[in-house]
């Protein structure tokens, strides 16, 4: 099939879930009690997500520097964070765009490979999934509700996700070391492929699995657990914090435990692969506010809108800027993400 036609479907099937989970998130609303509820609100509150959210974001940079360690020793903080904001501000605008274009980001100013920066990117998803079934494993601690009754597909979705993710990790990490297998099998897939495509095939996949070298360097492993949890954690008090804005601590006492909840249940909207997760992130927020908590729908609508907005605005405009600044061009990530599409 055409990489534009495979692109086109990609893009219109994100817009039919877009618009789907947006529909059924605020399907019944009244907007405009909503309306009100977003005129009383606190954004003090809502606005202090936002360097809560730059600082987990600023730590993710910080892990991925261990990431690439093998690849290329002392990676400048800056470069990291610009490619990391560049990659989650072109996610807003096209599903999944992020994940070509901070490899590109990043190769650009530190010249380091793409297809190995990739799989430093396909490993952090990989940690991410990982991180949100532990967040799934830690609910029954901290909230005794009809939990399986409101979402009997949770605890499955969880294990099915992070089942499939270990497998992946562990055939690209078998395959890192067991590089002779993967030379076989390149011969038998690239030789009917000139000698010039067949070595840039051979290239590509080696320069992947070397993204996978960090593994080999057991001395980074703490501060790559550390800075996971640390992640995570700076999501969760994000949560906390918005709670406040919206009166949710003081009436209704909602607390930390309530905002890993919540986080955690959010979390399976950012797995659709929707722009920015609008849509998905909204229908989950509210249902569980109003399902596991007795929030009022439009108080949930409420905070589930403001809280993506704060994210959604406030990394759009920032990766603008570092767009800008690191002269990227629109032109050469497209030419990328077709070449990608084109060698799937």
């Amino acid at each position: 099939m055409n990489s534009k036609i495979k692109s086109f479907l990609k893009y219109f099937l994100s817009v039919i879930l877009t618009f789907g989970f947006l529909y059924f998130a605020f399907r019944g609303t009244d907007f405009g009690k909503l309306y009100e509820i977003l005129l009383g609100a606190n954004y003090w509150w809502a606005l202090a997500m936002f360097p809560i959210l730059l600082l987990s974001h600023a730590i993710r940079a910080w892990r991925w520097r261990y990431l690439l360690a093998p690849v290329k020793k002392d990676l400048k903080f800056q470069n990291l964070f610009s490619a990391l904001i560049i990659g989650y501000m072109m996610n807003n605008i096209l599903p999944r765009a992020g994940e070509l274009v901070r490899p590109y980001a990043i190769s650009k100013s530190e010249n380091i490979s793409r297809s190995a920066a990739f799989a430093t990117v396909v490993v952090e998803r990989i940690f991410d999934i990982i991180s949100f079934m532990f967040l799934i494993a830690l609910i029954p601690a901290v909230y005794s509700g009809p939990l399986t009754e409101i979402f009997p597909w949770l605890e499955e979705t969880g294990m099915w996700l992070t089942s499939v993710s270990f497998i992946f990790l562990g055939v690209f990490i078998f395959l890192m070391i067991r590089r002779d297998i993967v030379m076989r099998i390149l011969q038998i897939l690239t030789r009917r492929l000139s000698e010039k495509k067949a070595k840039l095939v051979d290239h590509i996949v080696h320069s992947f699995l070397d993204g996978f070298l960090f593994f080999k360097e057991r001395k980074n492993y703490f501060v790559i657990f550390v800075t996971s949890i640390l992640v995570w954690g700076l999501y969760i008090m994000m949560m906390y914090v918005a709670f406040n804005a919206f009166g949710l601590v003081e009436n209704n006492n909602l607390d930390l435990a309530a905002a890993l909840v919540v986080q955690a249940i959010s979390s399976i909207g950012i797995l659709i692969p929707t722009p920015g997760a609008i849509g998905p992130y909204h229908y989950f927020t509210i249902q569980t506010l109003t399902k596991l908590y007795g929030i009022e729908y439009t108080v949930a609508a409420s905070y589930a809108t403001v809280t993506h907005a704060v994210g959604f605005i406030g990394i759009t405009l920032l990766g603008i800027v570092y767009f800008l600044k690191d002269r990227l061009k629109v032109s050469e990530i497209m030419k990328e993400k077709l070449e990608q599409n084109s060698n799937r």
